[in-house]
């Protein structure tokens, strides 16, 4: 294999800690194989590491990776790595319409991480809606491969499209060999008791407000780790629900050993994502190997393979929570772990980047 330049744009960076792309490139960057060199772009929020992987160039930017800075900070990184790389590695579409423009002057692979149907989230308006969409339909026809982390997503594949379709997830990690400590105790007291887990971003398709006033009405313990401070809905849910004694909220959490140990501690994690595709705190919990009950959307049955527990209204957990003891019949089956591991899913992204493969 013929050493091949990848940019990655889009993402908030390497070693970035706000979701499941900054994972990826985290884990495309330290796993990569020795003939892929990449050049990653940093949003100005990811803070600058004395060294970075051999292969790996990081360029810092002077923008944010999201809201309306977001795409200066997305066309102005194609617009720079469009003339240097051999493929552009695209972590959103957004900035397609500047690409189509440019692919004029120069064929270079193009490879787009759609990130789901980001047009159905309610908190954009109108016109960013239809953007997002008229860039996904883009995005199909202008790139040599486009990525859905989904499967349930390809009922959303406009008619006619030239693009290769490509299906690939998130993947996750677990350190199962962590144990509760007295340190851990006095941080984390909730550790020594019985608790029901939730992790998710605070936006409404999530369902934060719902699950902590489900469990406001109950005695089991709810652990919500989310990022509470920063937008107004979280701010909503820790004015209304901070004094409440059985639930823990706590407002970002980015160590990862901690997270970890919290995650294979639970008697069972609530996964709440409506809009999501392969969430990556679910798939993190399929790794942590813990009973899952989870909102009934198409999306997370592909991801789950159908095990677990589903349900379609709040009043549906009731009967895991007060009619059932022993919850390990909804552990997921160990044979769907693979597809998840992260050394399988570096595999599929390098598979796509030779030119060799040809254009659709």
């Amino acid at each position: 294999m013929k050493t091949l330049h990848v940019a990655i744009i889009g993402s908030h960076g390497l070693y970035a800690n706000y979701g499941g792309w900054d994972q990826l490139v985290n884990n495309l960057a330290e796993k990569h194989n020795p003939n892929v060199h990449y050049t990653i772009y940093n949003s100005r929020e990811s803070q600058k590491h004395e060294s970075y992987p051999i292969g790996v160039n990081v360029i810092h930017l002077p923008w944010k990776a999201s809201g309306a800075e977001g795409m200066i900070y997305d066309l102005f990184s194609i617009i720079q790595a469009f003339w240097k790389a051999d493929v552009l590695l695209l972590l959103g579409v957004q900035g397609m319409p500047i690409l189509f423009l440019l692919l004029f002057f120069r064929k270079i692979r193009v490879i787009g991480n759609v990130g789901g149907v980001e047009w159905e989230r309610p908190k954009f308006n109108i016109l960013a809606k239809l953007y997002l969409k008229f860039c996904f339909n883009l995005a199909m026809r202008i790139s040599d491969v486009v990525i859905l982390d989904n499967k349930h997503y390809a009922k959303f594949l406009p008619r006619k499209y030239r693009a290769e379709v490509s299906f690939i997830p998130y993947g996750g990690v677990i350190d199962q060999s962590l144990e509760i400590n007295q340190t851990l105790l006095q941080k984390y007291p909730f550790l020594g008791t019985t608790y029901y887990l939730s992790v998710s971003r605070s936006i409404s398709d999530n369902q934060v407000m719902e699950l902590c006033d489900y469990f406001a009405d109950r005695s089991e313990n709810l652990v919500m780790i989310s990022n509470f401070s920063r937008s107004d809905y979280g701010k909503s849910i820790l004015k209304k629900h901070g004094g409440r004694s059985n639930l823990i909220l706590i407002d970002g959490l980015y160590k990862k050993d901690e997270l970890d140990l919290i995650r294979v501690s639970c008697r069972a994690y609530i996964h709440t994502h409506t809009l999501c595709g392969t969430a990556p705190s679910l798939v993190e919990m399929i790794m942590s190997r813990r009973p899952i009950i989870s909102v009934d959307i198409p999306q997370n049955r592909f991801t789950m393979d159908g095990t677990g527990f589903f349900y379609k209204n709040f009043s549906d957990i009731d009967r895991v929570l007060d009619e059932e003891t022993d919850l390990d019949h909804l552990v997921n089956d160990p044979t769907i772990m693979e597809r998840y591991e992260w050394s399988t899913i570096i595999r599929q992204y390098e598979s796509l980047y030779d030119n060799d493969r040809g254009r659709r």
